[in-house]
């Protein structure tokens, strides 16, 4: 119909109910727009070769650096001398471009499985410190073969204690920084161990270094599985499995579960009051982070979640965190884990840096280490609606136990 042959009052007609529909239209947009938004956003979430996240999902979208500390210990000639705590200073960080790509993908519609390789290269500029520097540290292969000793018969100690003073054992040693981490030492008492093929002392190398061999694999952290959040978003990245079975196979119950996220995505379907958990391979298990505060960054709404004494409870604050420690093992007082199942059973335990959050036996017990919130607490800023984390920082300290044994010189 055209409005130029009608009347004027047909034109008023036409014109106050063209601007009606448009300020209903305007109306349910206003009010609808969220909620199409929102709906529309998640439907490109759920994973797929050629979906709208695969690419920044499937390798590492912008800068990640990770950070070492090292502690030297300064005093470890008196050890055995009565009143005087172990000294240790932190030397570092040392820094590293941390480089991600996910490999050998396998899909179906709602899980997919791969290998995760990571690169890691050392930069200069931005650490405090060289990998030349000397650092002082405890003897692990020594300590853990002490560890296993004491699980043996007298005479047996005897024999072992031979064997760790004529092949290199020793409390502690002398290396460089780049040697601690991912470089290694040739070290005489693995060496000798190695050569002996017992199942009962699992060496399969000569060369000790925390990250030693793990440069470049794509193996070293193991196999994953996660929910692609086809058919279900609101599992979304929840990983599935862990080199194929869904428990770790070394703690009992929902302790032995594999439970959590990998760290890059989270379902957009979450609680706020509920905890966040991130599965830890080196570890072989999940931590939870809990919820401290709503904030807006750079006008984006976002959730913070935080470690607390909880995240590292071993049962003394939480029944449901009982079953991590094990009835062959030591239990360490509350804010540490033990560490060792993950580690041919050596005397490890893991804690955040500087005992943050931990019985304080442990600080009074030694010196050097100060402990600050801001610094040495674990953390994840999470976008709700996508479930992307914003900001991630986690930071956890690895350190081991020193027993005076008679048996052994």
């Amino acid at each position: 119909m055209c409005c130029g042959c009608c009347s004027v009052r047909q034109q008023k007609i036409w014109v106050f109910s063209l601007g009606g529909l448009i300020l209903a239209v305007g109306i349910f947009l206003a009010s609808a727009w969220p909620a199409l938004s929102r709906h529309w956003i998640r439907s490109l979430l759920p994973l797929a070769p050629n979906s709208f996240i695969y690419n920044r999902w499937v390798t590492t979208p912008m800068p990640v650096y990770s950070t070492v500390f090292l502690f030297n210990w300064t005093n470890p000639g008196d050890l055995n001398t009565e009143g005087v705590k172990p000294h240790f200073e932190q030397l570092g960080p040392y820094t590293f471009s941390d480089f991600k790509v996910k490999e050998d993908l396998e899909w179906n519609q709602s899980q997919v499985t791969y290998f995760g390789k990571r690169t890691w290269h050392f930069l200069p500029e931005k650490s405090n410190g060289s990998l030349e520097d000397v650092v002082i540290a405890p003897h692990f292969p020594s300590l853990t073969a002490a560890l296993y000793s004491r699980q043996l018969r007298r005479i047996l100690r005897k024999v072992m204690n031979f064997a760790l003073n004529r092949e290199g054992g020793a409390t502690h040693m002398t290396h460089t920084a780049g040697h601690w981490l991912f470089e290694g030492y040739y070290d005489h008492l693995l060496d000798f161990v190695e050569q002996l093929h017992s199942p009962l002392l699992p060496v399969y190398s000569n060369t000790f270094g925390w990250f030693y061999q793990r440069n470049n694999s794509k193996t070293a952290e193991g196999n994953f599985t996660v929910h692609t959040g086809h058919g279900d978003l609101s599992q979304l990245g929840d990983l599935l499995l862990w080199n194929g079975k869904d428990t770790t196979g070394l703690y009992p119950g929902e302790c032995g579960k594999v439970n959590g996220s990998t760290g890059e995505l989270w379902s957009p379907y979450r609680k706020w009051d509920q905890p966040t958990s991130i599965f830890l391979p080196d570890a072989a298990r999940y931590l939870n982070l809990f919820p401290q505060e709503n904030l807006t960054i750079d006008g984006i709404d976002v959730w913070r979640y935080e470690s607390t004494n909880l995240t590292l409870d071993n049962g003394q604050l939480s029944p449901d965190t009982e079953c991590f420690c094990l009835e062959n093992r030591e239990c360490p007082r509350n804010g540490v884990l033990d560490y060792g199942p993950a580690a041919f059973n050596g005397p490890f335990y893991m804690s955040h840096p500087h005992f943050f959050l931990t019985d304080r036996m442990y600080r009074e017990n030694t010196t050097g280490l100060q402990p600050e919130e801001s610094q040495h607490g674990m953390h994840v800023i999470m976008e709700p609606t996508l479930g992307i984390p914003m900001s991630l920082r986690g930071q956890l300290m690895i350190s081991t136990k020193v027993v005076r044994d008679e048996a052994i010189e």
